[in-house]
């Protein structure tokens, strides 16, 4: 085999590679929320299934809701812990063609929370930040499922810092606007088929960290004052992650064409969007007890479907992996309820298409459509702190799959497919 052609097969086998690489890559928030967009992200909003997060500001997380609603707080500081619990099992159908397991629950125990922080300079002007993480997840199979080759362990972990400053520009109008510094963690393993060479299954693992940066920006109009309509914009941060593939148990042959090819100990590059969202909320006190809220917002995931791959080969070989991902939307509604002077009942509800369609959906991304229920209470200690408890469930849809690779066809579906959500939050008002 001359030196092109063993060059033009590398290219191949890398494409093939990078391919199910990239899609276990965008895969690994599945264990999240949205299209990958975790929306409970240790607030007291979980309670409302984040139902009118834009436009309540009646606590210090509205500093990463909607920044402008700081403008109706004085200093505070909340803190929330807030363990997940998810299910995510895989159902082998009768068109599966790669013998093994079901893979077993890839889900588990996810501890998230946030800690979010007001500071007042004047009555119409207010700094503040948020740190908590809104993409995110992971995904851990066993090692011996059926869809092996396209992942066996995905981790996106994301921490995102994001310093507010609000003004009241009249009355009726604040602007609120900050910027954000996220810290992501990919680490991402899948196997590799040796049958060609009648042996056991090589592994490949790879693993980086980066810092990416990003802004938001958002408008609350207090239509008077018991209605409130607020805008928000978060803009997508690029991640670019690079590190040396670790390859393990490869057959000679392959193993041979790759090292030949300067694959072996090149670095590969993997480049991706944390997507852009536009948020729109309305809230409405209609009496003294009884307030309601409503969400709908936009997110641009056909962009973080979209990855990038370089491997710094001589010559270097590169490739853009799309995987077909689709714009989400979602629409949410909650209420409040005010028991008695110092208690108040929280219920929600929200509704997210799917970021991607059954003919395009992998095991790498189990999602479908998603409904949210919650329920949430808070409690006013007294007038410096307020207490909270919440409880979300999330429905993350069947998510039927059947995806033809060189290495045979993974078939079937995800009937357990959830996600159970515990909030606890404190509240401290200076």
């Amino acid at each position: 085999m001359s030196s092109q052609d063993g060059h033009k097969r590398c290219a191949r086998t890398f494409t093939v590679a990078a391919g199910a690489l990239a899609s276990c890559l965008v895969g690994a928030t599945a264990a999240s929320a949205g299209g990958g967009w975790v929306y409970e992200t240790g607030a007291i909003d979980v309670g409302t299934a984040s139902a009118g997060r834009a436009a309540i500001a009646n606590d210090v997380s509205t500093a990463f809701g909607n920044p402008a609603g700081l403008t109706r707080l004085g200093s505070q500081v909340q803190f929330g812990l807030q363990p997940m619990i998810v299910t995510t099992e895989f159902d082998v159908g009768a068109g599966t063609t790669v013998s093994g397991t079901d893979g077993g629950n890839a889900g588990g125990l996810v501890p998230t929370g946030g800690v979010y922080a007001s500071y007042s300079l004047r009555d119409d002007l207010k700094l503040g930040f948020a740190f908590n993480s809104y993409a995110g997840g992971a995904l851990s199979y066993d090692s011996d499922w059926v869809g092996r080759y396209i992942t066996t362990e995905s981790v996106l972990l994301t921490f995102n810092f994001n310093p507010v400053v609000a003004y009241r520009v009249l009355p009726w109008l604040s602007l609120g606007a900050g910027f954000s510094v996220q810290w992501a963690k990919l680490k991402t393993e899948l196997a590799i088929s040796n049958a060609a060479e009648s042996l056991a299954d090589g592994r490949m693992q790879y693993d980086d960290a980066n810092v990416g940066f990003g802004g938001n920006f958002g408008v609350l109009f207090e239509i008077d004052p018991k209605t409130r309509l607020g805008i928000t914009y978060r803009s997508q941060v690029d991640q670019s992650f690079s590190d040396v593939p670790s390859f393990g148990q490869l057959g000679p042959g392959l193993e041979r064409i790759l090292r030949n090819a300067g694959v072996l100990g090149a670095p590969l590059r993997l480049d991706m969007t944390i997507p852009q969202e536009v948020m729109v909320s309305a809230y409405r006190d209609v009496t003294d007890d009884l307030a309601l809220m409503a969400n709908f917002n936009w997110q641009n995931w056909g962009q973080f479907g979209d990855v990038n791959v370089a491997l710094s080969t001589s010559p270097p070989l590169s490739t853009a992996v799309d995987a077909n991902f689709e714009d989400t939307f979602q629409g949410a509604i909650g209420l409040h309820y005010r028991l008695a002077e110092p208690t108040l009942l929280q219920l929600g509800f929200a509704y997210d298409t799917s970021a991607v369609d059954g003919v395009h959906r992998s095991p790498a991304f189990p999602v479908d459509r998603q409904i949210r229920f919650a329920v949430g209470v808070q409690y006013d200690v007294n007038a410096a702190y307020t207490i909270g408890a919440a409880y979300e469930y999330a429905n993350l849809g069947s998510a039927d799959i059947d995806v033809a690779r060189p290495t045979g066809t993974v078939q079937g579906d995800y009937r357990a497919n959830s996600l159970n959500v515990f909030n606890l939050t404190v509240l401290r008002r200076f």
